[in-house]
């Protein structure tokens, strides 16, 4: 399943998903600040849609935050860059259970010494998921991950939000507000938008 999961989230097969997820979070991790500025400004934020039909799904985010598309996977960074945000759908079809095995494993043997301190169930928009919590090191900085994995009839979707280890209230309320968005639909049948 490891490798299935790596295959669709890059194309080409590399062994297993923690070449893929390692990559995420390592490019994360190098792009933080050192500290945790909050912006001055606050009160009600403009939004930016995001629809890609081919991937059955379309949410809204805050326009001060950064994406990119690639094939299967959605990034989103916070402004400060200490939050990033990665959607994707790596397989067809309802494969929750195995796509948080997979993550689990893979996530826990790369963030060495990681321990999970939350497992249990989630919401991606109105859709039940399942979820886990966990904090580990990577690159020698203390992290914090959340994992949501849930599926429509027709995709598996996976979502990791990556923080440090004592997020930001503020972020941790837009991605709320993210997650709240999001709308699982059947695959349609337009070309992936390409790198932004």
């Amino acid at each position: 399943m490891s490798g299935r999961l790596s295959e669709a989230l890059t194309g080409r097969r590399l062994g297993g998903a923690l070449f893929v997820l390692g990559g995420i979070v390592v490019a994360a991790i190098v792009l933080w600040p050192f500290g945790d500025p909050e912006p001055s400004k606050r009160g009600i934020q403009p939004v930016r849609l995001v629809s890609v039909p081919q991937l059955g799904i379309a949410f809204a985010h805050p326009r001060a935050w950064s994406r990119s598309i690639a094939g299967r996977v959605i990034r989103l960074r916070s402004p400060d860059r200490a939050a990033t945000l990665t959607v994707a759908s790596p397989l067809a079809g309802r494969h929750t259970r195995q796509v948080k095995g997979d993550l689990r494993a893979t996530l826990r043997n790369a963030l060495r010494p990681a321990k999970i301190v939350r497992d249990g169930p989630a919401k991606i928009g109105r859709r039940p998921a399942t979820s886990f919590e966990l904090t580990g090191t990577a690159a020698r900085k203390p992290i914090r991950m959340l994992v949501l994995v849930g599926s429509s009839r027709y995709r598996t979707y996976a979502i990791t939000l990556l923080t440090p280890r004592r997020p930001s209230a503020r972020r941790l309320v837009e991605v709320q507000q993210i997650l709240a968005t999001v709308r699982l639909t059947k695959p349609g049948a337009a070309r992936l938008p390409s790198k932004r």
